[in-house]
């Protein structure tokens, strides 16, 4: 096992789905799926779930995670980052990490051999600050984003300058999808994020990064894990 403070921050909160993280997806709570992964995983001695209820903790340990203390109201907001309840568990540990993870709960598809990936790749390189979960994007979704004015027209967000033909793009984009983040405590307590220098990435596949943020996410990762079931 590694040095590691593994936290999943599920707040109980949630404007787009209610209660997201403790929906029962394919017989076990969304949150007890990234429990599991970690628990599987083989990296961390213990899985922490830092939330503002005491069903979700309850419903936490039922899976095999600890949650010795509710996350402070402050941090139960949508504009608070997913790092600061994880931050806030350090503290109050009190214990030193050689590594700090983020695993967010709503990412449901996230494997442990994924979890296995990032590991490997921040003990093989000492240079390594930043591991994160990407997919392939198609680059376009940048390029010709949209944005409208308010003549009730639309304008290209990023200026026309972005606008390349398919054929003139030559490097394949990547996008952090938020299952994995994780990175070295003293780069994760000065930056108080995980996009700061030396990053490296793992890629999962589009099926496998979901996150759910509505019911068609939701539905989308039901009927994904049931294919998987029937395999």
């Amino acid at each position: 096992m590694s040095n590691s403070l593994c936290v999943i921050p599920a707040r109980s909160g949630s404007k787009g789905l209610k209660d997201k993280n403790i929906l029962e997806l394919c017989g076990k709570p969304v949150l007890a799926h990234t429990i599991e992964a970690c628990i599987q995983s083989g990296i961390f001695e213990d899985v922490y779930v830092a939330t503002d209820s005491p069903g979700y903790a309850q419903l936490a340990e039922q899976y095999g995670a600890k949650a010795p203390f509710l996350e402070p109201k402050e941090l139960a907001y949508d504009h608070v980052s997913s790092l600061a309840p994880v931050l806030d568990y350090y503290e109050k540990l009190g214990t030193e990490y050689d590594y700090i993870w983020c695993m967010q709960p709503t990412s449901p598809l996230r494997s442990a051999e994924d979890i296995r990936k990032a590991y490997q790749i921040i003990e093989q390189d000492p240079d390594c600050e930043f591991v994160l979960s990407t997919t392939v994007i198609d680059p376009h979704y940048f390029h010709w984003a949209l944005i409208d004015r308010t003549d009730h027209m639309a304008e290209l967000y990023f200026g026309r300058e972005m606008l390349v033909d398919r054929s003139e793009l030559k490097d394949t984009v990547y996008r952090p999808n938020g299952a994995i983040k994780m990175g070295r405590t003293r780069s994760v307590l000065q930056e108080k994020h995980f996009f700061g220098n030396h990053i490296q990435r793992i890629e999962m596949p589009e099926d496998r990064s979901i996150h759910i943020r509505s019911r068609f996410d939701f539905d989308l990762c039901r009927f994904l894990l049931e294919q998987q079931e029937t395999k």
